[in-house]
C-alpha cells in the first residue's frame, strides 16, 4: 500500500530560492568532501554493499553522490536497490523515479542531514519532487522542501530504503549514462549500446547482463547534457559498413529491462565516432540534434574486428532483445 505522508506545508516563495537550475548543475560541490567508499562484493548475486566513515563535516560519497552532514564521528554502509518491484505501486499513485533507491543502514554515531541524488533537470517543476520511503508496512511519500539541481534533501532519517520521485507530467529530462560493450574474438565488431537513466542498480544489471552473454564493456564519457524522456534517438556511426538496429529508440524507464541498439561493423578500419542524436519531426522531414559522440578505436574493442573472413550470420537481426538465457 502507498501512502502519502505530507510532514509540513511548502512555501513556494521561499522554496523557490532553493532551487538550482539544470544550468548550475556542478555549483556548490566544492563545498562537500568526497570520500571514497570501502566495498563489499563478497556475494556476487547481491548488490555490493559501500561502507563509509567520517568525522564531523559534509562529505559526499565519491561512488553514488549521496550527502550527509555530522557532528560527530559516524560509521553507515549502504546499497542501491532495484526499482524493479515497486514501479507498479509507484505509478499507481501519479509518481515516476527519479534517482536510485538506497538503503543507508547507520552503524556508529548519528546523521545531522542527508541528501539523496536525483536525475532530472529540475528547471520549471521544482515542486514535483518527493521522497519514497520502502517499509515492509506499505510505502509512503513525503513531501519535501530542499531541491538542488542534483539532491533533495530528506526530512527523516529512518524509514530506508528511500529514493526521490516526482509527479507524472510531460516528459522531463533526465541524466542519462551511455553504456557500450563488444563481443570479443569475432572477425567483426559487434557492440551493444545502451542509453539508461543514472541508476546504479541498473547498470550494475545490464553490466551482468552483458558480461553473462560473453560481451565486455568500453567505458566511455557519459552525455554532458540531460536527455529528455519519452522522446526518440537514433544512434549513427561515421564508417559505411556499419549496420545498426534498431533506427530510433524511446528514452523510457521501468527499472527492469532496457532496450538497446546493436551495431555491426565488418572488418572496421582506424577509429569511427558513434553519435547519439534526438530524432525529430519537422513538417513530416526528420530532423537529428547530437546529444553524445564518442571515438572508438582499435584498443576499445582490441579482441575483435581484424578478421578479413566472409561476413558472418551474427551479424545485426533486426531484433534487439537478448533472445536466449544465461545458465
Amino acid at each position: 500500500m502507498l501512502k502519502t505522508h505530507k510532514l509540513f506545508s511548502i512555501q513556494e516563495a521561499s522554496r523557490s530560492s532553493e532551487i538550482e537550475g539544470c544550468a548550475t548543475m556542478m555549483q556548490h560541490s566544492s563545498n562537500w568532501t568526497k570520500l571514497e567508499p570501502g566495498v563489499n562484493t563478497t556475494d556476487a548475486d547481491k548488490a555490493p554493499t559501500y561502507s563509509l566513515q567520517s568525522e564531523a563535516g559534509d562529505f559526499e560519497c565519491s561512488v553514488s553522490g549521496l550527502r550527509w552532514v555530522c557532528k560527530e564521528k559516524i560509521s553507515f554502509q549502504y546499497h542501491f536497490c532495484s526499482w524493479g518491484g515497486h514501479m507498479e505501486r509507484v505509478e499507481s499513485r501519479q509518481y515516476m523515479p527519479a534517482g536510485p533507491v538506497i538503503d543507508v543502514a547507520v552503524t556508529a554515531g548519528q546523521l545531522s542531514e542527508m541528501h539523496l541524488p536525483h536525475w532530472v533537470c529540475i528547471d520549471d517543476i521544482p515542486d514535483k519532487f518527493a521522497v519514497l520511503h520502502l517499509d515492509d508496512c506499505g510505502d509512503f511519500v513525503e513531501e519535501v522542501r530542499e531541491v538542488t539541481a542534483s539532491h533533495v534533501k530528506l526530512n527523516e532519517l529512518t524509514y530506508f530504503p528511500k529514493a526521490v520521485v516526482m509527479k507524472m507530467g510531460p516528459p522531463v529530462k533526465i541524466s542519462c549514462n551511455v553504456l557500450l560493450y563488444y563481443k570479443p574474438n569475432t572477425p567483426f565488431l559487434k557492440l551493444h549500446v545502451f542509453v539508461i537513466p543514472n541508476d546504479p542498480a541498473l547498470q550494475r544489471k545490464v553490466d551482468k547482463q552483458e558480461l553473462c552473454y560473453g560481451y565486455e564493456k568500453i567505458t566511455k564519457p557519459r552525455p554532458d547534457e540531460y536527455l529528455k524522456m519519452h522522446h526518440g534517438f537514433s544512434l549513427t556511426a561515421d564508417t559505411d559498413s556499419a549496420e545498426i538496429q534498431p533506427k530510433k529508440i524511446t528514452l523510457r524507464y521501468n527499472g527492469q529491462d532496457s532496450n538497446f541498439y546493436e551495431v555491426y561493423i565488418e572488418n572496421p578500419k582506424g577509429c569511427f565516432n558513434l553519435k547519439l542524436q534526438y530524432a525529430l519531426s519537422k513538417k513530416y522531414e526528420p530532423v537529428y540534434e547530437p546529444v553524445w559522440t564518442c571515438k572508438l578505436q582499435k584498443d576499445d574493442h582490441p579482441k575483435s574486428g581484424y578478421g578479413e573472413g566472409p561476413r558472418s550470420s551474427r551479424g545485426v537481426t533486426g531484433v534487439t532483445t537478448v533472445d536466449k538465457h544465461c545458465e
